[in-house]
């Protein structure tokens, strides 16, 4: 259940976000949507993992097994060497074949194209009692697929921003950060723009707002950021 919890700071619009991150960056790069099951796979084998890398994965998978059917039924340790180069292959390899022989059982195959009718939350529920599908997997299963469906998802580089900024708690998790987040996103974005606002936010943390060295005085936020305001701006810009 989403509970309506205040942001720390509520006097920050996620509107002015947004826009102030598409002036800095480029638009996002649209992609060819996956079916559902093929971006939980994804999703999975992303986590504390470099895009190119579990893209390299995902496919490496396909060519190797041919379908997610497939996939489910190997040995754990023919999955493992194929993923090897993602972290934690070894654990992901068994989250994956838990997830996707928990699905079979519920459904009797690997579908979650049903999901297209359900609204967000019972969707993130359901989709949450397969093993080792969290809110990052659950809510980018929903909104990056087919199934294109208004659930924001928020990865670690995300998190850091709205904690950096003051609009959750500094040890929120990522299920408090999309509790707190969600009835805030204007009425108007559509799926897509959710996507996009995700991808801008993982790009600020990424470039700018880093873990370790966090360039402020370069910020497009940082007028509006409760750590960024300590800082000098930097009056060059950004690289576009």
């Amino acid at each position: 259940m989403q509970y309506l919890l205040p942001l720390l700071d509520e006097s920050v619009s996620l509107a002015e976000v947004h826009s102030r991150l598409l002036t800095a960056f480029r638009p996002p790069d649209h992609w060819f949507y996956l079916d559902p099951v093929s971006q939980m796979v994804m999703a999975i084998l992303g986590g504390r993992t470099y895009r190119a890398v579990s893209k390299a994965a995902f496919h490496a998978l396909l060519d190797r097994f041919g379908c997610w059917e497939a996939v489910r039924d190997a040995a754990v340790e023919d999955v493992d060497a194929v993923i090897g180069q993602v972290t934690y292959s070894d654990e992901k390899a068994r989250r994956l074949q838990a997830a996707l022989r928990r699905l079979t059982a519920l459904r009797g195959r690997l579908d979650l194209t049903f999901l297209a009718d359900w609204p967000v939350e019972p969707a993130l529920d359901w989709l949450e009692r397969l093993p080792g599908v969290g809110r990052k997997v659950s809510t980018a299963t929903l909104n990056f697929s087919l199934l294109r469906k208004k659930a924001m998802v928020i990865d670690t580089h995300h998190l850091r921003v709205l904690r950096r900024m003051g609009l959750v708690r500094p040890r929120a998790s990522l299920e408090e950060a999309y509790d707190l987040v969600m009835p805030r996103l204007p009425q108007a974005w559509t799926a897509e723009t959710y996507a996009d606002h995700h991808h801008l936010m993982t790009r600020l943390g990424e470039r700018i707002c880093r873990h370790k060295a966090p360039d402020c005085g370069a910020c497009p936020l940082q007028e509006m950021c409760s750590t960024g305001r300590s800082v000098p701006a930097r009056q060059e810009g950004l690289d576009k």
